[in-house]
């Protein structure tokens, strides 16, 4: 079985991706190759449809690969494992459960003394306690979310994959679920992968930025971040900024204008 350099819990070589589309081939994904390094917090940019969320359900094993290779943990990608958490943009939650049972659910494996306690530490974690018994649709957006996050964190896996989470919040409460998350990983520890189409999202959360061109998706730049670029008023930030637009839109003559940039 194949195993990855130990410094790095996901690997991503060669990969190459295609969809059949009306018997055609679709290209996808070229060529894709990326290191992830336990307890980074990586955030994935690009134009729609360039592959972002195809690469991130290929690390997570919900869709499958032929051409490259991809470790996560150690191991080759075959499917979904424990080890491996996901949040989607739409929260997923099953209305019919209350929210300590939507928590809960895939968590059979444990005694119910053990579920329940899991399920408490994980809400609690959230900043949820109070709405256990609460359906979804008796909360915010921002609510669901965070009883999303807690259910991707309730099996205790060292990689939560995000997909554009906060997307359909608006500008206040997407910016609170930003600091949240930033807890969150760091308490936790957590190996944290999102894609966002919110170029100030990716700079705030991510220690290293990887901006993919259009269809196919290919990896442009893998940006890091400095602690002093994460802070939204800062000339650092404004620079890093200023570069992902460059990237994004160097294949079109549109001038970026710095005003619009900052």
């Amino acid at each position: 079985m194949a195993e990855a350099n130990e410094d790095y819990i996901i690997k991503v070589e060669h990969l190459n991706k295609h969809f059949k589309v009306d018997k055609e081939e679709l290209e996808v994904l070229r060529d894709i190759n990326l290191e992830i390094k336990e307890g980074e917090f990586i955030t994935i940019v690009g134009h729609s449809g360039c592959g972002k969320s195809t690469l991130l359900k290929i690390i997570c094993g919900l869709v499958s690969y032929e051409d490259g290779e991809v470790i996560r943990n150690g191991h080759k990608v075959v499917g979904p494992g424990p080890n491996c958490g996901m949040v989607f943009q739409d929260h997923r939650l099953l209305p019919w459960l209350k929210i300590k049972d939507n928590v809960g659910f895939g968590l059979d494996h444990l005694t119910k003394e053990e579920k329940a306690i899991t399920v408490q530490n994980h809400i609690d974690l959230v900043g949820l306690h109070g709405f256990e018994n609460s359906y979804p649709s008796q909360l915010s957006g921002g609510m669901s979310q965070r009883a999303a996050i807690a259910r991707g964190l309730a099996n205790n896996p060292n990689i939560l994959l995000l997909d554009e989470p906060f997307g359909a919040l608006d500008a206040l409460t997407r910016i609170q679920m930003q600091k949240e998350i930033l807890r969150i990983q760091k308490e936790q520890k957590t190996t944290m992968v999102m894609v966002t189409h919110d170029i100030d999202e990716a700079i705030v959360l991510g220690n290293r930025i990887v901006v993919m061109s259009a269809r196919p998706g290919e990896i442009k730049e893998i940006i890091k971040v400095s602690s002093a670029a994460r802070k939204r008023n800062s000339i650092d930030f404004s620079q890093v900024k200023k570069k992902i637009y460059e990237y994004l839109f160097e294949e079109s003559e549109q001038e970026i204008e710095t005003d619009y940039i900052i």
